[in-house]
């Protein structure tokens, strides 16, 4: 696969992943896609020349490099973004274990990357959720509503949250300079770990690849 269509691919298992994904009518999903990848390129386009960090500075977002692993309930974290403006609580966590664990698994896997650049990568990825967050505009927010459930007349609908993490992964992508969507390297890791093959991964790819050729 050409990287483009991996980068594609990488998005819409993203999309695929969602909760209410399967509630979404067939011919608009293409539609979420293409308006997450593009509210991640339109916030990049302003921002591409500028350096991630002195971006945090000018916003008043510290950056706080944890030594511990990141381990909440089983589920290991790399950054956290926490913000609230009536606490006047703007900081990203790093968990320099789980970062450093991701950059001996690209090394291994013939695609190194430094730690600054991992942590780049992070922090470009969490700059754009406290952009949703500051402007109180979720990508999903602006797109329409998925109708998930229907009793009756009684109808409840649902954003679709993928939407927030594909635009920030665009953005990231973009603000760094990637040839790869950044999710990639999370998949370097999973390999790496053995928590996935590479024949599956590829099995993955080739199956969401086929899927958005059907999706219009």
């Amino acid at each position: 696969m050409e990287q483009e269509q991996i980068n594609q691919s990488l998005a819409w298992l993203d999309l695929r992943g969602d909760a209410v994904f399967n509630k979404i009518p067939p011919a608009r999903r293409r539609y979420y896609l293409d308006s997450a990848l593009a509210a991640g390129e339109r916030a990049a386009s302003t921002l591409q020349t500028r350096d991630i960090r002195s971006l945090y500075a000018e916003n008043g977002i510290e950056i706080k490099l944890e030594q511990g692993e990141g381990l909440f309930f089983s589920v290991r974290f790399r950054a956290q973004f926490e913000y609230s403006e009536a606490k006047s609580i703007r900081r990203v966590t790093l968990y320099q274990p789980s970062l450093e664990s991701l950059r001996t698994s690209c090394e291994r896997a013939g695609q190194p990357v430094t730690l600054e650049q991992i942590i780049d990568i992070h922090l470009a990825h969490e700059f754009f959720h406290f952009l949703e967050h500051h402007q109180n505009q979720p990508v999903g927010a602006t797109l329409e509503k998925v109708c998930h459930f229907a009793l009756g007349p009684w109808r409840s609908y649902s954003t679709v949250a993928a939407t927030s993490e594909i635009a920030a992964h665009r953005f990231c992508q973009r603000v760094n300079g990637l040839a790869c969507y950044p999710s990639w390297y999370d998949w370097l890791w999973l390999i790496d770990t053995g928590k996935q093959t590479q024949q599956e991964r590829d099995s993955l790819l080739a199956s969401a690849w086929a899927e958005l050729q059907q999706a219009v």
